[in-house]
């Protein structure tokens, strides 16, 4: 498989006492997320560390600089048939504030309960978040914890 064919996304489940950050994605034709709430996060740049690229993305989407604390999931998947297969990596970040801008190709951004989330990201976000055990269990220590 070649490297046009394969893509590595790193994702971030970033936390603020308590609450997830999520950003809604500018229309973009043709785009599987256009107009949709996701987890922030982007494309591995060749070269780049993993840990550099979802700090490097967070801050080129909401202006905030995160501690990377530990790797929540690694999973691959396509959004449809002969779309590129991509390596998932979702990370828990934590933010040392608030103050999140919508930028780069953000329309919103905003703070949600870990209870919520699903309610508000893309079906196929909401079913992994759901599903896939370690985030699911991310998510419920996140909704027991006390802040």
């Amino acid at each position: 498989m070649s490297r046009e064919s394969f893509r590595t996304v790193v994702k971030a489940l970033i936390t603020y006492r308590g609450e997830i950050l999520i950003g809604k994605k500018e229309e973009e034709e043709g785009h599987p997320i256009s107009g949709e709430w996701h987890l922030l996060g982007g494309h591995l740049e060749y070269g780049e560390q993993v840990e550099e690229a979802i700090e490097r993305e967070v801050e080129e989407e909401t202006g905030l600089e995160v501690d990377v604390h530990q790797t929540v999931d690694v999973m691959t998947f396509a959004w449809s048939d002969g779309e590129k297969d991509s390596l998932q990596i979702v990370f828990h970040c934590e933010s040392e504030e608030k103050d999140a801008e919508a930028l780069d190709d953000l329309s919103e951004v905003k703070w949600v309960e870990p209870g919520e989330i699903t309610d508000f990201v893309h079906s196929e976000e909401a079913e992994r978040l759901e599903e896939r055990k370690d985030q699911a269990q991310f998510l419920e220590k996140m909704e027991k914890a006390p802040f």
